[in-house]
């Protein structure tokens, strides 16, 4: 039996012309080379369908292709770019490498590199949204940029919506951008598990101080180990930085900094839409979803729709009306999902056309329902990632809710999200607001060669 992994043509054919053959697989053949081989008595040719690559790369992962390849030179010249761009797409979900990017195995290795740091994946940055901050003199601390930094003293609080409409928030994803030389993740799961969130978004409510600065102000007193270690170097370096302004100050993307369209009343912030449509390459690939409810707020989410773009979001995304009207239009049934166990309601299936819900258990206490949609189309730039729904005000008190934190059933890769607010519990006399902590991605993060992220101090 012989395999062929591209077109068989007169000269190969010849070449087998003397060789006991009983079989030949390919995926194609010449026209020349299948004369020669009605010459041969009892042989089966075997024709490949045009998507074979991409049924097998489903079976084969970027650490099982990397390991062949290793072990064989003629493996390793037979792994196209185009096999590897499918393998890294099956494996990585739905991960598109350009065409530059030959070497699969140096691809693979740093996927596989990234992965092993699999975590909470930082650099998604706030874009624009319908319904900005909650007005007052002091608005800027509540846009929409809070929603996606992982920082629990900030908090996204919308304007009030009178008609009930969904409040959407987008987010680029751009792989950097952050103020602070230190363990960024270890100081975040530090606050996260010695602090108390509420009295955090009490203590520094203004929202304008960075997480180098929250982080020494708690622990700068702590002596010995890694904390204490980090505080120090916190220390010297905005003695260093003292020159230039007040580094304990939000500075870059991480400052809050946006404006108002008079046209259609949206409100973006303009670096961010500037560093998007340079069509950054940047992929973050998720494998779990973080929500967080806002503590000791009036009208915090109660569920709503993530929207994944395959593609770096646009601002037209949101003023266009298109996924407000999808998303309000899904909005009856995710208001009636709950915490219950099996298959997803059939209700679900009938929002998002030819796909399957899948019922995501949360990882912890919360009683709360998620499911992730699959078996969407596949080449569609924004497709609904997942819904989600917490407990009503009536069954639960604000304080005790705990984070919504669920393992994807399928990992996916994306550029950009949108978070779609369908519903909150209201809990003042007037108009509802949107009251939302943090809605994250956990994953890892697949930046091409030749493309660094996004600088830190990075002003246009």
């Amino acid at each position: 039996m012989i395999a062929a992994n591209r077109k068989v043509t007169l000269k190969m054919a010849e070449n087998l012309r003397d060789i006991f053959t009983e079989v030949v697989v390919a995926p194609d053949f010449e026209p020349e080379a299948l004369e020669v081989f009605r010459l041969k008595n009892n042989l089966r040719v075997l024709k490949l369908p045009d998507d074979c690559i991409r049924h097998v790369a489903h079976f084969i992962s970027d650490v099982d292709a990397a390991r062949l390849a290793l072990t064989s030179r003629r493996v390793m010249r037979s792994m196209t770019p185009t096999v590897w761009a499918q393998i890294l797409k099956a494996s990585h979900g739905g991960l598109k490498i350009a065409a530059a990017e030959t070497d699969g195995l140096r691809v693979a290795a740093r996927l596989a590199a990234a992965r092993a740091d699999e975590g909470p994946v930082d650099g998604f940055w706030a874009l624009a949204t319908n319904y900005g901050a909650a007005p007052g003199p002091r608005q800027q601390r509540y846009w929409v940029d809070s929603l996606f930094q992982r920082e629990p003293w900030r908090i996204y609080c919308s304007r009030s919506n009178p008609d009930g409409e969904p409040v959407l928030c987008a987010a680029a994803f751009l792989a950097g951008g952050y103020d602070e030389r230190f363990d960024r993740r270890y100081m975040l799961d530090r606050l996260e598990e010695d602090q108390d969130r509420a009295l955090l978004q009490e203590e520094f409510r203004g929202g304008r101080t960075n997480l180098a600065y929250v982080f020494d102000d708690v622990y700068g007193h702590v002596e010995g180990g890694r904390t204490s270690r980090i505080c120090q170097e916190i220390q010297r370096h905005f003695e260093q930085q003292q020159e230039f302004g007040n580094p304990w100050f939000r500075s870059g993307l991480s400052a809050t900094i946006y404006h108002i369209r008079s046209n259609d009343g949206i409100e973006l912030d303009a670096r961010v839409e500037a560093l998007a449509a340079r069509a950054h390459p940047a992929t973050a690939i998720a494998t779990g979803i973080t929500i967080r409810r806002a503590m000791q707020f009036t009208c915090p989410a109660r569920c709503g729709i993530i929207y994944g773009f395959r593609r770096p979001p646009r601002v037209s995304d949101i003023s266009d009306g298109r996924l407000k009207d999808l998303a309000a239009a899904a909005a009856p049934t995710i208001c009636e999902l709950g915490p219950l166990s099996g298959e997803s309601p059939n209700a679900l299936k009938d929002c998002f056309e030819d796909t399957k819900p899948v019922r995501l258990p949360p990882r912890g206490a919360c009683d709360c329902a998620c499911y992730q949609i699959v078996d969407g189309d596949q080449d569609a730039e924004v497709f609904p990632l997942a819904v989600f729904s917490f407990p009503g005000r009536l069954e639960w008190e604000l304080h005790d809710i705990p984070d919504m934190r669920v393992t994807l059933a399928v990992p996916v890769a994306i550029q950009g999200m949108v978070v779609a607010v369908v519903e909150t519990d209201d809990y003042s006399d007037g108009e509802a607001n949107v009251d939302l902590e943090y809605v994250g991605i956990e994953g890892y993060a697949y930046v091409p060669p030749g493309h660094e992220p996004v600088p830190p101090d990075h002003r246009l």
